[in-house]
């Protein structure tokens, strides 16, 4: 399997159970490397609350942190970034 296919087996996993279309595509562009982590986040609060983020986003996390194998390190990388984004924006609300 590519590289590409080993990350896109990551992000598939990491993003099952995401019920908003919208707020999945993004997190599946941000995950594959497609957009920042950044641009993810500003695009999922214009999509959505604040609250619906952070779900999205620790949901997000806490399969990285469970589901994770040796060859997705890179998406680890990506998941990490989103996540600091989102912890550094709860701490100035």
């Amino acid at each position: 399997m590519t590289r590409t296919g080993i990350e896109s087996e990551a992000v598939k996993r990491l993003v099952h159970g995401i019920e908003d279309a919208t707020m999945k595509d993004i997190l599946v562009r941000c995950l594959e490397g497609s957009i920042s982590p950044s641009i993810a986040l500003m695009q999922m609060l214009i999509e959505t609350d604040a609250v619906a983020v952070r779900a999205a986003v620790d949901d997000i996390t806490q399969r990285a942190a469970s589901l994770s194998r040796s060859g997705d390190s890179l998406v680890r990388d990506r998941v990490d970034d989103l996540t600091q984004l989102v912890v550094e924006r709860s701490g100035t609300d």
